[in-house]
């Protein structure tokens, strides 16, 4: 067997997933939607790593402290829900850090000219805590730290696969 855990397999599709967003650093009107569909991707499977975490004997409450103590975590968890449900259960508004500027129902991601940085077109979603675009691979970056800190932290592992 490859991987001693169950989420080992899903934190290495997580970031295979990472690598494949690259091509779609800059904004373009042929891009969008592929970029999008994969953006979209990433996230749910980033935040489902919970469930693999679980799965591989980590204590939930644990793991959802994590998540919910994370910024980008629980964006993540957000943008995943947005797009399984097109919409946040009322318990999950209090973590909404999403402004309602979609590409689509239930997309909170669009295009923006980063005049700092990168100095072209980007996408980034809109969140509210910072008035300003947030660019979606280095939100990608920020959640796969997340959950490598938590892995690296834990004493959460409640029993051995």
């Amino acid at each position: 067997m490859k991987y001693k855990s169950p989420y080992e397999e899903q934190l290495q599709r997580i970031k295979r997933l990472r690598k494949n967003i690259n091509q779609f650093a800059d904004a373009t009107d042929e891009n969008f939607e592929d970029a999008i569909d994969a953006f979209t991707s990433f996230f749910i499977q980033c935040y489902h790593l919970r469930d693999w975490l679980i799965r591989s004997g980590y204590n939930q409450s644990q793991v959802d402290f994590c998540i919910q103590n994370n910024t980008w975590l629980s964006l993540c968890k957000n943008l995943a829900n947005k797009q399984k449900h097109q919409k946040l259960k009322k318990n999950e508004l209090e973590n909404n850090f999403v402004k309602d500027n979609f590409f689509g129902v239930s997309t909170p991601m669009n295009r923006y000219y980063d005049y700092f940085i990168h100095k072209g077109p980007r996408f980034g979603i809109n969140i509210w805590q910072f008035q300003m675009p947030v660019d979606v691979i280095e939100v990608a970056d920020k959640c796969i730290a997340g959950w490598e800190e938590f892995l690296q932290n834990s004493s959460a592992r409640v029993a051995s696969f």
